[in-house]
């Protein structure tokens, strides 16, 4: 009995460590769509318009766990929002919104420079591990993943 005490102990020491890791750990929970994204071209849905391409807009989506990073690298402050998501297997939800650096709660129009319609609302048009597209109420957004 004192065998199998002492054996149990030495395998739960060696186990432990890889067993308290995974409890902790912070994996992507959003399939293709995690990592970080280029926009390609942003085209409106009224007339077909190319508003934007990634030669005339430098803009980007990091996506992490529940929060969505949106960044203009044509501004010349160092500023971006953050937002919390939520998502469905075609649709991509806005729920609220941050400013940086200050940390402020904006609204979620003020998401209009990099493409976000007023409601907040995306269609998964297309989604893989290269290539998305996505589609609101007035723009249609091509993103190449990087």
């Amino acid at each position: 009995m004192k065998d199998i005490k002492h054996t149990l102990t030495i395998v739960f020491c060696i186990l432990a460590p890889w067993i308290l890791s995974l409890s902790c750990n912070k994996t992507d929970e959003n399939g293709d769509f995690d990592g970080n994204w280029q926009m390609t071209e942003w085209r409106s849905n009224a007339d077909g318009t190319i508003i934007g391409t990634r030669y005339t807009h430098k803009i980007f989506y990091a996506v992490k766990l529940s929060i969505l990073q949106m960044r203009d690298y044509d501004n010349e402050y160092d500023t971006w929002h953050l937002s919390y998501f939520h998502k469905t297997n075609d649709s991509l939800y806005i729920d609220k919104v941050y400013h940086r650096p200050l940390d402020r709660e904006e609204p979620i129009d003020s998401l209009a420079i990099y493409g976000c319609a007023p409601e907040g609302r995306y269609a998964f048009l297309k989604l893989t591990k290269d290539d998305m597209i996505l589609r609101n109420s007035l723009y249609t957004l091509t993103f190449r993943k990087y």
